[in-house]
Formats: structure tokens, C-alpha cells, sequence
């Protein structure tokens, strides 16, 4: 039943991440508030790899979209990435067809923590007429995870905040944030 399932494993074990795996059976994996009966979650956009995304922040008619929390964008991104400014996916998703109305003739390269939200995220993109869509394959994880392996320069800069006790793992040593009350530099939420 688990068949082709990704499961993302932590980059550096601590024995901090998620102790126990569960599994819950939901109606939709990320509340999205889409009630649109034409709307096929299993057209997503294309997947890329490590390398592809490197060559990707290269390219001139790439733009990236970074699908998470305003407090996730805050500790670690993409350098010029764009943050949709929302407070959940669910508003999240019509500001990006909104935003990324001036860019339909580019490539939309997508991300998220694990790659969860971007499935839903690009198949969004294309009903709403997008046709050059991807996301990263596994998310931040896999892309970080897999450059390290094949020996290519780590592009996302500062932390990818996760769901658990560390609440982020270091990609970069770039700390990029500042505490909301001093303004010192900062890339822990507390």
C-alpha cells in the first residue's frame, strides 16, 4: 500500500526529528480550499533534481516560487526566490496564479519543505493555465540531501525550517534572519 511513497529522512541525525511515524488517512494531505470539480491533483508539474535546480537559479527565465510559511521563508530561501505573502497554503495558492500572472511565458520552478505542498501547488499552477511548471523533487530535503551527495554547490541559503523538536535544519551556515525584538541576527523561532 506504501508502494513508491517518499519517506524524506532528516539531513543530520540528531535524534531531535519526528520520533514515531504515523500514518493518518485524510480527505486531502494539505488543507487547500480548492472546490473546483475540474481540478486534477494528479497533474503536477515536472519533477527536477539537484543539478536541474542549480542550473535553473542560473537561467534568466526561471522564476522560483517558494510555497511555505512566511516563517519558513524568513530563516532560509532560494536567493531571489518569491514568497507568497500568506498566512496559510489555502490563501497561498490564488495569490501565486495572481503573482505569477506577469511570468506565465516563464519556467515556474516551485518549493516546499518536503515536496508535499508543491504537488498540490504546480497541479494548481497548470489548471490555472500555467504550462511551464516543476517543483523540486522531495522538496528542500531531498534537493539538499542530493547535492551534498553529488558534490554540487548548496544554493539554498540559511535554514529549512521543519515540523519537529529542532524546528530547522542547517543548509547554509548563512544566517539570514533577525530577531523581531532586537533586530540582532537570528534563524531560530521560539
Amino acid at each position: 500500500a506504501l508502494n513508491g511513497l517518499r519517506l524524506n529522512i532528516a539531513l543530520d541525525d540528531d535524534g531531535k526529528s519526528f520520533w514515531v511515524l504515523r500514518l493518518k488517512v485524510r480527505d486531502r494531505i494539505v488543507a487547500d480550499g480548492i472546490d473546483d470539480p475540474t481540478f486534477d491533483a494528479s497533474d503536477v508539474g515536472d519533477y527536477l533534481k539537484a543539478a536541474e535546480v542549480n542550473a535553473m537559479l542560473d537561467d534568466p527565465d526561471a522564476v522560483f516560487i517558494d510555497m511555505r510559511n512566511h516563517y519558513e521563508y524568513e530563516v532560509g530561501h532560494f536567493e531571489n526566490a518569491l514568497e507568497i505573502p500568506a498566512d496559510t497554503f489555502r490563501d497561498q495558492l490564488p495569490k501565486a496564479v495572481e503573482m505569477m500572472q506577469e511570468h506565465k511565458d516563464k519556467n515556474i520552478v516551485m518549493y516546499c519543505t518536503g515536496g508535499i505542498r508543491c504537488e498540490k501547488a504546480s497541479a494548481w499552477m497548470k489548471h490555472n493555465g500555467f504550462t511551464k511548471v516543476s517543483h523540486i523533487e522531495g522538496g528542500i530535503i531531498e534537493y539538499a540531501r542530493r547535492a551534498r551527495e553529488q558534490g554540487l554547490p548548496v544554493r539554498f541559503v540559511g535554514k529549512n525550517f521543519v515540523f519537529d523538536e529542532r524546528m530547522g535544519e542547517r543548509i547554509s551556515d548563512d544566517v539570514i534572519a533577525h530577531c523581531h525584538q532586537c533586530g540582532a541576527p537570528c534563524d531560530s523561532h521560539t
